[in-house]
């Protein structure tokens, strides 16, 4: 022990290196210059709508993409990138018992980090239920090391959607799907955001049309689920705001609308018509100037080209 302290406070007290940075005063440069503060890159590929874009998707710009194998590449910045790596280590620390308010009620599939399986049951099946308190059963590791799995699903029929939950929520003999949301200060509108609730209407919609085999072993509830608000800032009475949510009809029917245009055009290769605000702003201005498809899009439409 004696020597090891020894080394430990050589190695710390000796040096006296000087790094080109220490003159740096201002705190935004020096970050830029220590951390990986770069744009992070996107890749995306159109072969499945996802859930979290049901809301505000294009069945043309979908079917354009996917009928061309073209991807879409961008950059995120820094700041915004951040914002999103922050909402999942929230997501993580509620789905994995670091809050304890969470603890013992979300279900799933766990995933153990020491081997990488997934957490069985005795007899070699795949385990779902709270997170386990035992060893894993495939290479010992402490129940510490057991994540959350989550959920995913992607299906070609009857819709070509793809879509991974937050967790299954287990309360009075009932599972109900939930859905995490991160936020700073609540909106003007207030809370449920709309496309929150389209976002999680969709999730137990298009779950209930998974084939069994892809499904939970139990009987999820999905005429209504939760949306969790979870906030990033201190407070009494709003640090965890929780909505029942309760699909309709109407709010589905334009989600069904379009990624059935989107499916079918995948499987026919016949293009859906331009958004009719497109056309209106004669692909210059709005949702046109931004889409990543849009030069073929117009192409395509002032050409007369229906099939790709």
């Amino acid at each position: 022990m004696k020597f090891l302290r020894t080394t430990t406070e050589e190695k710390h007290t000796g040096g006296g290196g000087v790094s080109k940075y220490d003159n740096i005063g201002d705190p935004v440069v020096l970050s830029h210059q220590l951390l990986n503060t770069k744009k992070s890159f996107r890749y995306k590929k159109y072969t499945h709508v996802r859930i979290s874009e049901v809301h505000s998707f294009c069945p043309r710009e979908y079917a354009i993409g996917y009928l061309t194998d073209t991807a879409q590449e961008n950059y995120v910045d820094f700041p915004l990138q951040q914002q999103f790596d922050l909402g999942s280590a929230i997501h993580y620390w509620v789905q994995n018992g670091h809050s304890k308010v969470f603890k013992d009620v979300i279900c799933g599939t766990w995933k153990c980090l020491g081997c990488r399986n997934k957490r069985k049951n005795k007899d070699g099946s795949i385990y779902f239920g709270t997170k386990p308190k035992t060893n894993c059963e495939t290479c010992g590791a402490f129940p510490e090391a057991t994540v959350y799995d989550e959920f995913m699903f992607r299906i070609d029929k009857p819709y070509r959607i793809v879509g991974k939950m937050d967790e299954i929520l287990f309360k009075d003999g009932v599972y109900r799907i939930g859905d995490f949301k991160s936020y700073w200060q609540r909106p003007k509108s207030g809370f449920p955001i709309g496309k929150d609730v389209v976002q999680l209407s969709s999730y137990m919609y298009f779950y209930s049309l998974l084939p069994d085999e892809l499904k939970f072993p139990v009987n999820v509830d999905t005429t209504c689920g939760y949306l969790h608000y979870i906030s990033k800032k201190f407070s009494f009475t709003e640090s965890i705001l929780t909505y029942p949510i309760r699909p309709n009809k109407k709010m589905l029917e334009p989600i069904i609308r379009n990624v059935g245009a989107f499916t079918n055009a995948a499987n026919i290769r016949k293009l859906p018509p331009p958004l009719s605000v497109c056309l209106r702003s004669e692909f210059k201005k709005g949702r046109a100037k931004d889409c990543y498809m849009a030069d073929k899009c117009k192409e395509y439409y002032y050409n007369g080209i229906t099939k790709c």
